[in-house]
Parts: C-alpha cells; sequence; structure tokens
C-alpha cells in the first residue's frame, strides 16, 4: 500500500515550469542518496570491483510504503517565488540597492579555494550562507518572486510561529547502539549532549537570518530500541503530536521514525544511520541528513578503489600468504530487519556485471546483540574458508570487535577495510578492536581529518561568539555541523518557513567546501596546500545537472585513512593512549564522483607517515625542486590548515564575547 504524503502546512506558489537548476548543481553521476550504516556495502563493493550473492534475513513487521512527491514538485522547489533573493541574485540582476543587506554581508569572501567572491555572512564558518536582505531592514522585504513581505506569516507550517519554531531533539534510548557511543567516550551523556544543543541554537538563532522567529529545543527521550520498526512509529507519533517542525536525530537502525514523521508533516535531520535512497525519496521534502551517503560513495569510492586496489596484491594483510595474494574482497555489512537494501544491491551488482568483474564474498548481518557472536563466528569462518584476503567493514561499531577476536582465535589475518560508518572511523571506538588485527585496516571516511578540538570550526564559532570554549565540547564537535544544515535552511527558506521553502533554501545554496583538484601538477598540489591538510568537507544539495535525481544530504566528498597502532595521543574522550587512525595526504579530499586520487597519490600513501617512505614521482619531483620531506600523514591536525583558512571576523556587538565574557 502507498500513502501520499500530505501536505499539513500552507503551501508557497509554485513556479510555472520545473526546471533543473543552473552551475550550482554538481555534474556528476549520484545513483541516490542513503545513510552511512547499511548499503554502503555496495560502495566499497564498486570500491573493489565485486558481484556478490546474500542472504537476506527478515523477520520484523514490513513499514508501510509511503509516496513522495513527483521528481517534477521537487524541481519546483529552488524557484519558489518566496524565497529570499541573495546578494549573488541581486548582483546579476543590477539590482543591488534595491535591498538592505545590513552591516554583516562580507561582499568579499573567497569562493572554495577559486579567485571567485561570494557575498556571505561575517561569520567564522567556511559554510556561512549566501547573504540574504535584513529582515525589518530600512527597505522593504521583497522575496525572489517580487513579493513585498510585512510580516512572516505567523503559522505558515506545523511547529512555527510569528516567534518561535519548535525543534526535538531526538534523545536515544539506553537499549539504542546510538547510546553505546557515549560508553566509548565518543559522545557525551544526555545532559551534556542537551546543553551542548541548547548553546548551539542559542548562537545561531543570532547568527542567521530567522525572519523574527527563534528556534525553541525540546528534548524527546525516545522508548525504541533503535531497530524497532513499531516503537519508533510511536515516538514519531509522540513527536507528531508535540507540534514539532523538525525532529534532531533518530534511532540508529530503523526508516520507520522518519517515515511517520513525513506522514506527519514533520523534518527529521540526520535521523539515523540507515536510511535508503528510496526512502529519502519518499519522504521528501522532510528527510536531510549530514553524513556521505553510500549511494553518493558508490560512484565516488569506486574510481578510488578500482585504481588503488582492484587486481593488485594484499600488501597490507597480516597473513604473509596473503601479502603476496591478489586481493579477493569479501565485504560484512549491517542489514536492517526486515531488508531494505535490495534495490540499490541490485542496481550495484548488474553495473558491476555488465563491467565483466569476478565475483566475490558478501555477508550481511543483523544487529541483535543476542546473536552477535555467534554471527561474527559463523562470518569469519566463511571469509576464511573462501581465502578472502580484504575484509570490507559497512556497518555498527560492535561487530568489529567481535570479527576481530574471532578472526584472531581462528587463526586468520586479512585487510580489514572500513568505510567510517557509525563512527567506526574514530578513535575511541578502534582502540576497542583487536590491536593485531586493526594494524592492518585502511579506508574511507567522509567525516572532516580529525583536528585539535580548538582548531575546528564548530568550536572556534562558539568561542568566537560567546568568548569561552564550548560547555560541552563533544556535543558541538559532532552537531555542530547539522545544526548548521538546520539554520542554513531556515535562512534560505525565507519568512514562508515550510518543508518546500526549506528544501528550496538548501537547494539554492552554493556547492561549498570543494578543494580543485583537476588539472593541478604536483608542484601545484604542494604550493596550494592540498597535502598540508583540509577539514572542510564539501557540501551541497539539490538535483544533479546529469540525471535529475537529489541529493538530500550535506557532505559530497571524503577522505582516507589507516591505522597506526603505533602512534601515541588522546581519542575524543581525551584518554592519552597507543593507536589512532590517520589521515592520508593530512586529510586531502576526493569528491564522490569518479573520485581518483592525483596520479602522483596512490597505495604506496597508506601507512606511511613521510613522503620519503612512499617515494614514487611526487617524492621524486619535489625532491628534484630542492623541497624537503614532509609529512603525508598525521592523527591529529593541530594548525588549521592553508585551504581551510577564514577571514578574521570581530564578535557581533550583542555577542556574549563583544561583552565581555569568557
Amino acid at each position: 500500500m502507498s500513502t501520499p504524503i500530505p501536505s499539513p502546512s500552507p503551501s508557497s506558489p509554485s513556479p510555472s515550469s520545473p526546471t533543473l537548476a543552473s552551475e550550482r548543481h554538481r555534474p556528476w553521476v549520484s545513483p541516490s542518496p542513503a545513510l552511512r550504516m547499511g548499503p554502503a556495502v555496495l560502495v566499497v563493493l564498486l570500491l573493489v570491483g565485486a558481484t556478490l550473492a546474500a542472504t537476506v534475513v527478515g523477520r520484523s513487521e514490513p513499514t508501510e510504503v509511503i509516496a513522495g512527491p513527483p521528481l517534477s514538485e521537487v524541481l519546483t522547489y529552488e524557484s519558489n517565488p518566496d524565497l529570499p533573493v541573495t546578494h549573488e541574485d541581486a548582483k546579476k540582476a543590477g539590482t543591488l540597492d534595491k535591498y538592505d543587506w545590513g552591516p554583516r554581508c562580507d561582499t568579499e569572501r573567497r569562493y572554495n579555494d577559486t579567485d571567485q567572491k561570494l557575498a556571505r555572512i561575517a561569520i567564522p564558518s567556511t559554510y556561512a550562507p549566501p547573504c540574504v536582505p535584513k529582515w525589518s531592514g530600512a527597505k522593504p522585504w521583497v522575496s525572489k518572486g517580487g513579493r513585498t513581505f510585512t510580516d512572516n506569516g505567523g503559522a505558515t507550517a506545523r511547529g512555527v510561529t510569528a516567534t518561535s519554531i519548535r525543534v526535538v531533539f531526538y534523545l536515544p534510548a539506553e537499549q539504542d547502539v546510538a547510546k553505546q557511543l557515549e560508553h566509548f567516550g565518543v559522545l557525551d551523556g544526555a545532559d551534556g549532549t542537551l546543553a551542548g544543543i541548547r548553546q548551539l541554537v542559542e548562537m545561531s538563532n543570532n547568527l542567521y537570518e530567522t525572519y523574527g522567529r527563534k528556534v525553541e529545543v525540546v528534548p524527546f527521550l525516545a522508548t525504541g530500541n533503535g531497530r524497532s520498526p513499531s516503537a519508533a512509529r510511536a515516538d514519531a507519533v509522540r513527536v507528531v503530536e508535540m507540534g514539532a517542525f523538525a525532529s534532531l536525530g533518530g534511532p540508529s537502525q530503523t526508516s520507520a521514525y522518519q517515515l511517520e514523521l513525513a506522514r506527519g508533516g514533520v523534518l527529521c535531520i540526520q535521523c539515523g544511520y540507515a536510511s535508503t535512497d528510496d526512502v529519502l525519496s519518499s519522504t521528501a521534502p522532510y528527510a536531510w541528513g549530514y553524513q556521505a551517503t553510500p549511494d553518493q560513495l558508490l560512484a565516488g569510492v569506486f574510481g578510488l578503489g578500482a585504481g588503488m586496489l582492484e587486481g593488485k596484491p594484499a600488501r597490507f594483510a597480516g597473513d604473509p600468504a596473503f601479502a603476496t595474494a591478489t586481493r579477493k574482497i569479501g565485504v560484512v555489512h549491517y542489514e536492517q530487519d526486515p531488508p531494505i537494501f535490495g534495490p540499490l544491491k541490485a542496481s550495484a551488482v548488474a553495473q558491476l556485471s555488465s563491467q565483466g568483474v569476478q565475483a566475490a564474498t558478501i555477508i550481511q548481518y543483523i544487529l541483535d546483540p543476542n546473536t552477535l557472536n555467534a554471527q561474527a563466528q559463523a562470518i569469519i569462518g566463511r571469509l576464511k574458508r573462501e581465502d578472502v584476503t580484504s575484509v570490507v567493514f559497512l556497518g555498527d561499531p560492535l561487530m568489529p570487535r567481535l570479527l576481530m577476536q574471532q578472526a584472531t582465535k581462528q587463526n586468520y589475518h586479512p585487510e580489514w577495510i572500513f568505510t567510517g560508518t557509525a563512527l567506526t572511523d574514530t578513535t575511541a571506538v578502534g582502540r576497542l578492536y583487536d590491536q593485531e588485527q586493526l594494524a592492518h585496516a585502511f579506508g574511507v571516511s567522509s567525516a572532516a581529518a580529525r583536528t585539535v578540538p580548538e582548531v575546528s570550526e564548530s568550536w572556534q564559532m562558539v568561542k568566537w561568539w560567546f568568548g569561552k570554549a564550548p560547555t560541552s565540547p563533544k556535543t558541538v564537535l559532532n552537531f555542530g555541523p547539522v545544526i548548521e544544515l538546520m539554520y542554513i535552511g531556515i535562512d534560505l527558506a525565507g519568512p514562508n518557513l515550510s518543508a518546500k521553502t526549506f528544501a528550496g533554501g538548501l537547494f539554492s545554496y552554493p556547492s561549498t567546501g570543494n578543494t580543485q583538484l583537476a588539472g593541478k601538477s604536483t608542484l601545484e598540489l604542494f604550493a596550494g596546500g592540498y597535502l598540508l591538510g583540509d577539514t572542510t568537507p564539501a557540501m551541497s544539495f539539490g538535483p544533479r545537472a546529469d540525471n535529475g535525481s537529489v541529493d538530500y544530504v550535506a557532505v559530497d566528498d571524503f577522505t582516507t585513512a589507516w591505522w597506526n597502532s603505533k602512534a601515541q595521543g588522546p581519542d575524543e574522550n581525551g584518554k592519552q593512549a597507543s593507536g589512532m587512525w590517520m589521515y592520508t595526504g593530512m586529510g586531502l579530499r576526493f569528491p564522490l564522483v569518479a573520485a581518483k586520487f592525483p596520479s602522483e597519490v596512490g597505495e604506496g600513501f597508506l601507512f606511511q607517515e613521510m613522503l620519503s617512505g612512499a617515494g614514487g614521482p611526487l617524492y621524486e619531483q619535489l625532491k628534484a625542486a630542492g623541497i624537503p620531506d614532509f609529512r603525508i600523514a598525521q592523527s591529529i591536525l593541530e594548525k588549521t590548515p592553508l585551504l581551510d583558512t577564514l577571514p578574521v571576523y570581530e564578535p557581533w556587538a550583542e555577542s556574549p564575547a563583544a561583552k565581555g565574557a569568557g
């Protein structure tokens, strides 16, 4: 049964014709969106070029299918006439004088790492939104469609009034796997997390254009275990009844929560780890995410992995026999109960089959704490019997611990290839695993390369505004980008706030944080700072120009990393010990489409800290140019990389920092 999503809130006038927007949209291949956990199996399925067969297990009741809006409607969101005019729009139209841009519009901001300029709000963030006319400014507020607004329309959507926007913050129940991340030290506890969220919201209410409204955060303690569709639906019904405009967060292992919220007309932002392309499309324009999706990785990692790994010896394996054998890949990935990743898997298998690649092994598991150990034992037994040299993992942070324990017990020592799902790319989690096994681990991560907390943009923003360090540092680091995503959508939606204008606002947001690697020579890469660190993921949303598919998540690129069992330093909880993830190229990032290392950067960069260890053309060219050996991998970047340098802004006069706080 298919149930259309209702339109519970007032709608904006529709533009006359749907059109694919222009140069802002990325020209890359994009099968579709999904979230970091789950079908990312297909990401590395392409990474290694393997055709797979799998067993699907499902026991729970199916979630009712709902139908999102047709693509023809989605393509109208960015053209909604009630959206605000940006400074760039007015500049092109020659109408800058028609609007009041306020005193905090930096018209000289450099656009990404190009010589272009793009006017943005004067805040120390790479992702500062483009300038829009000041609400209640000296001139009438006129929308993109020429409509003059004298007020914000009051209750324009569920959870919205003339003065407030109600946002629920989802606190997972004790049984949810997300709760385990607190015990690992990756996240703050519930009280600390909520305090950190409120600090971020207090700051953001003052920084972004919210058209006379303020976001109000209401905590919501979930009852579900993170994987039960029925419990998730019941929780979602309660959130709808609370009169929320949006939910920040959701259960980790089921999409039922965001499906039910979409039925009720409530946005779900960074709702969990397992939303597929079909789910995101069916819940449009209500579900949004931050981290890169497996569908995006599907296109990107293939280009990277095919060049680096396919058909080559498994040189990083712990077993000497494997290290000289051609890689044979096995993929272990999480699946929901009931399974939802079949369509994405089928499309990947079909694509691989058309390319004539050879078959390998894929094994799915259900995240059931009562059976995980038995599943791990069986999985390792099968991988060993089939002489798999390299194990790709896509799933939760608990399963690798059991898999590696079993691997050691069964005298099985492969390469381990991680994909950064569910914070498996954090040092705190990595230290929980068998270190002998993890010494042979490497992979990709859509998260930014780790820095000392004080260097991260989220930390710097809070310090810049409040004049002191964040009250909940882990929350600021983990949720700061998600809060920023939400406020960018509100800022660019205009006064007539609704799910559709929120979508239109994000779709109109210019692709930001990109690194321009194409066509650069070895020396240009070095001189431009591309090999000295990058901590700002590329971010954009909306229709893609190549095929009209739609991107509902932010991050568009990734970095590579490897585990250094000898490295000493603090984990995300500040605990000093051995073992850390090292970021290749100091966090150098690659687009999630046709991704390829520059020709000078390849597999030899893995498990090397200095360029001399990697050797190759890059080292020889730089050596010939008189450039000394330099570091190519680091666990924690201690300074802001050259690529990420921002203008220096004085704290705004109304900020606590300007008033002497600290």
